[in-house]
């Protein structure tokens, strides 16, 4: 191809994005992702309250909290063991090669890595692979329902939509997502280790850990794994209620669902409640 036909063809692909861009950014564009955005926020914020009012509500329905726990929690242990172990390793040795270029010191090595797991790893990247892998199948379960009747006959038989699919995830999801952290952490301190276990034996390794993680970062663990629970349950049963059109709607509806709630479990907002309250408490 000569220079002038590339030229061209790189100002021809330039003028069609500006001009997609262009319409993209039109005012009624913005305008109606405007209002999807206030409409979901707004249904989600809903859908936890009333999810919150009816979890202590009879009936009871543990047998249905039971089997959503082993969704949520047994089924996820491989996913969390593999995710987290990788995580606990690459860290230990990127900290032990920065360390040692920088300061030439890597005695700090298990004690950054613990706090990293405890402050971050564990809520944050437990609750994203919960939505990737539970937020999934939720949605595309509640989809499924919804594209063939089956919550319209529910409602029919007077059935509480609300009480009958989301207290049973929200309840599995809030217990699972606080012992699947725990799990986490272990699991990525453990992987550490070997990776450090030629350089220190275990109780060096455990001490210099134990010294720089105390009683509040653990309470910032379980604080922030509770606070990110309810994103996948209420999230997942939102955009699951509102799937339209088969399975390419209950499809487009799962791809909403997760990304949303990756977005959400990005959560500076939360670590920064977590420290200010775990500091005006301890």
């Amino acid at each position: 191809m000569s220079q002038s036909s590339a030229a061209r063809a790189i100002t021809v692909t330039v003028r069609q994005l500006y001009l997609m861009a262009r319409g993209s950014l039109s005012a009624q564009n913005v305008g109606r992702h405007l209002l999807s955005f206030l409409e979901a926020t707004g249904g989600i914020v809903k859908l936890l309250v009333e999810g919150m009012l009816n979890l202590p509500r009879p009936p009871w329905r543990i047998g249905l909290m039971l089997n959503q726990a082993v969704v949520a929690g047994w089924s996820t242990i491989p996913l969390i063991i593999i995710s987290q172990g990788f995580l606990g390793a690459i860290t230990v040795l990127e900290l032990k090669f920065q360390l040692a270029r920088l300061m030439h010191n890597t005695s700090l090595v298990p004690g950054i890595a613990a706090l990293l797991s405890f402050r971050e790893y564990g809520p944050s990247v437990v609750a994203a692979m919960m939505a990737c892998k539970v937020g999934a199948g939720f949605t595309a379960e509640i989809g499924g329902m919804k594209t063939t009747d089956q919550l319209d006959a529910l409602e029919l038989m007077g059935v509480n939509l609300v009480h009958y699919l989301l207290v049973p995830r929200l309840a599995a999801c809030i217990a699972m997502q606080v012992c699947l952290s725990i799990i986490g952490v272990f699991c990525a301190f453990m992987c550490g280790f070997l990776v450090n276990v030629f350089t220190s034996n275990f109780q060096i390794y455990l001490g210099v850990a134990t010294h720089y993680v105390t009683w509040a970062d653990f309470i910032n663990l379980m604080f922030k794994s509770f606070a990110l629970s309810w994103i996948v349950p209420v999230v997942s049963c939102y955009y699951g209620m509102r799937a339209v059109g088969g399975a390419q709607g209950v499809g487009e509806a799962t791809t909403k669902a997760v990304v949303i709630e990756i977005l959400m479990i990005g959560d500076f907002t939360i670590s920064a409640v977590a420290d200010k309250l775990i500091s005006a408490v301890i």
